[in-house]
């Protein structure tokens, strides 16, 4: 019976190292990912551009011009340009909702005077209303769009960081797993020989 209690404290012992030995490596992976994942963030945030407000100063406009120019002559879509095309969007999309209504008044003017009249009263201002407040939502949509699918970028390369982690503990688990079967398999051949 000694030698059955010594046998147990020398099995506890060895399950506490193995269960140290998986800590440590659940942590060393974690630990490794997380580096990763930081160092990859902080990367992207050094490389990723803010878009400039373009209507800040003249000099702002003039580099929102360039950023606007190189965007839309980037016909491979190597970069996003989401964020510093809108505001060109948005302002044809205002031209369009101003210029629309008018010229359908000026050509009913053609016509009669009254009915460019009617036209215009009736008909233009809800037009144009009607067309600036779409292009506004359509661009939010496409706007919300983008940050959303940066998102979900975000997130996968997240899964991705976890995946990497449990695989790097996966490794280490499953040799432990085939140890212990090992050494317990050794302990039963032992046992069955002292009967």
């Amino acid at each position: 019976m000694a030698d059955q209690s010594g046998g147990n404290t020398a099995d506890v012992e060895e399950f506490d190292e193995f269960d140290e030995i998986i800590t440590e490596g659940r942590w060393a992976a974690f630990k490794e990912s997380a580096t990763r994942r930081m160092s990859r963030r902080i990367a992207e945030e050094e490389t990723a551009e803010e878009p400039v407000e373009p209507f800040a100063s003249p000099s702002a406009f003039g580099s929102w011009s360039v950023d606007a120019a190189r965007a839309l002559l980037d016909v491979q879509f190597h970069r996003a340009a989401t964020r510093t095309l809108l505001p060109l969007a948005y302002l044809l999309g205002l031209a369009s909702a101003v210029a629309i209504p008018i010229v359908g008044t000026v050509g009913l003017w053609r016509i009669s005077a009254w009915l460019g009249i009617g036209f215009a009263v009736l008909f233009a201002i809800p037009l144009g209303l009607v067309i600036a407040a779409t292009v506004r939502l359509l661009l939010e949509f496409v706007l919300n769009a983008s940050r959303l699918a940066a998102r979900v970028s975000h997130i996968s390369d997240m899964a991705d960081d976890l995946f990497q982690a449990l695989s790097d503990v996966a490794e280490p688990v499953n040799q432990l797993s085939k140890d212990v079967q090992a050494v317990q398999f050794w302990r039963f051949r032992r046992r069955s020989s002292r009967k």
